[in-house]
């Protein structure tokens, strides 16, 4: 192509931080300062490249990628900027366009303000310490937003353009949340469907079926949108692990999740769900927070769990049945071999250390998953009936188990505290009197002395052991707490029939395995349940 006949670059950008109120840096003045200096030095064919709302601190810019691809094909001579902060702010890549990128194309570079012009070489000197200058400035501009915004989140702001699904903007305030009722109940279906222990794609695939709306189809930009209808009901796994992980929904803001590597770079570094800053409380629940806390230790149960082969068996205890000498997982295992009518009796529980390494490394802890469920359901009926029927005779019950003080040993605690605080308040009035008798004279300074550290002594044991105590009621009385929240939530199941997933998540932290032992001629295996809040509880006659 002649060099008459190729274009004169003229190159605007503007990005969200320079602001669009300045009309020194608006485009239109950034146009029209270009075409009046290309005019005024006779360039001619000039063609606007313009990149609106775009950071100079990377190069992927749809209009600068553009200029740069017609000047590989050689249709560019001249490229003419405002200044060198226009074509960016990285002074590493600015520079890098300019003395080589430019030069080796036969592209001639000028931007306005600067003086600069490649032509002169004068001018290089200078060039490279203001691409450095006009870095510093955005990195200071990048922090200066960064932190505003951090401000903001830290303070229950909620920022971001769009509301999580489940949720919209309040329209009396656009940064908080309030439940939207549309929306809202396929968020409570999906944490009722992990309740369940369905996984990911399960819920994924049991919402398609029943043609339940994916969430892009209530974004306003996407009516209309949908010609497959199938596409409409497609769910995707990884959104659904984003919903079930998200403290949103128990009312809770997220202000550090995935924070950029660096300012220039788009990249994103990955935090994890359970290390996340977040600010607790800011707006309605969909899920209450007990729920929400069950749903992620049945996730995590999912994810740690040892995997075993696919089966028609449903492991409803996956991540909660580990052995009782190494802690490992238990492994299902069908032997199909075994000619019996149900799958439950052809499945038993293996140690999967022992699977993986052998007998030198443990035992194999077989376990016929029938005996597990049925001693398993056995308890939790056994303790949700005594809850139901004697709930006071079973909270002593377990106190006395967990070593705990109740009814009057609870009464003789307390006066045993109360005497201990009485008995400091008299040597604090047998203190006065000495310093009275003392001052008056009545008594010898040698023999106050000696009283005085005795006095400073009891009141320090005194003190010690009114602490001890405090400590133990505060101790205790959390651990009463503990077992009414079991006796809640076990009451909740009397007269169950058989066990499901959200049962066993709900009321079991882990059940242990022990091999089988000989006693008395026969083998009997330990099957211990740790229930959540308190603990291993003794079978109930």
């Amino acid at each position: 192509m002649e060099k008459d006949k190729k274009v004169t670059a003229l190159y605007c950008r503007l990005s969200k931080d320079d602001g669009s109120n300045s009309e020194s840096l608006s485009i239109r003045t950034q146009k029209a300062m270009l075409m009046e200096y290309a005019t005024r030095n006779g360039f001619g064919n000039c063609q606007y490249y313009v990149d609106d709302g775009y950071s100079g601190t990377n190069s992927d810019r749809p209009a600068f990628q553009e200029l740069l691809d017609d000047i590989r094909e050689g249709k560019v001579a001249t490229v003419i900027t405002k200044d060198q902060s226009r074509l960016g702010r990285n002074h590493i890549e600015t520079g890098t366009y300019m003395e080589i990128f430019f030069p080796e194309h036969g592209v001639r570079y000028i931007a306005i303000n600067d003086g600069y012009d490649s032509n002169e070489q004068s001018q290089m000197d200078i060039a490279p310490f203001r691409n450095i200058i006009n870095e510093m400035y955005a990195k200071d501009t990048s922090r200066k937003i960064k932190s505003a915004l951090r401000t903001r989140k830290k303070s229950g702001k909620y920022i971001s353009s769009g509301a999580p699904f489940g949720y919209q903007k309040d329209p009396a305030d656009h940064n908080h949340l309030v439940i939207d009722p549309n929306t809202a109940p396929v968020v409570e279906y999906i944490y009722s469907m992990a309740e369940e222990g369905l996984g990911l794609h399960r819920i994924a695939k049991r919402l398609h079926d029943e043609k339940v709306l994916k969430p892009c189809y209530y974004k306003k930009e996407m009516f209309g949108r949908f010609i497959d209808d199938e596409k409409m009901y497609d769910w995707d796994s990884a959104y659904i692990s984003q919903v079930l992980h998200s403290p949103v929904y128990a009312g809770h803001i997220i202000y550090e999740a995935k924070p950029t590597v660096s300012m220039k770079s788009k990249k994103r570094r990955y935090i994890p769900f359970e290390e996340r800053a977040i600010v607790p409380n800011t707006h309605e629940a969909i899920i209450p927070q007990d729920r929400w806390e069950n749903v992620q230790r049945i996730l995590y149960s999912r994810s740690s769990s040892f995997m075993c082969d696919k089966t028609d068996y449903d492991n409803i205890f996956k991540g909660i049945v580990r052995c009782a000498d190494c802690g490992r997982t238990m492994l299902v295992k069908v032997e199909h071999r075994r000619k019996r009518n149900s799958v439950l009796d052809q499945t038993f529980y293996c140690c999967s250390t022992y699977r993986k390494y052998g007998a030198k490394a443990c035992d194999s802890h077989n376990l016929e998953a029938r005996v597990l469920h049925e001693a398993v359901l056995a308890d939790i009926q056994a303790h949700a009936k005594a809850a139901v029927s004697n709930r006071e005779a079973l909270v002593k019950k377990i106190a006395n188990q967990m070593h705990l003080r109740v009814s009057s040993d609870r009464a003789q605690h307390k006066r045993d505290l109360k005497q201990c605080k009485a008995r400091i308040a008299e040597i604090e009035d047998l203190y006065a009197k000495l310093y009275e008798d003392v001052s008056k004279g009545l008594l010898p300074e040698k023999r106050f002395q000696m009283l005085a550290d005795r006095y400073d002594k009891e009141q320090a044991e005194l003190t010690e052991k009114i602490e001890q105590y405090e400590r133990e009621g505060r101790a205790e009385h959390g651990q009463l707490d503990k077992i009414q929240d079991f006796i809640d939530e076990v009451s909740k199941y009397a007269g169950i029939t058989e066990l499901n997933y959200r049962i066993l998540h709900q009321l079991i932290d882990k059940i242990l395995v022990s091999k089988a032992e000989k006693v008395d001629g026969e083998y009997v295996q330990k099957i211990q349940i740790f229930y959540r809040f308190i603990g291993p509880l003794d079978a109930i006659e």
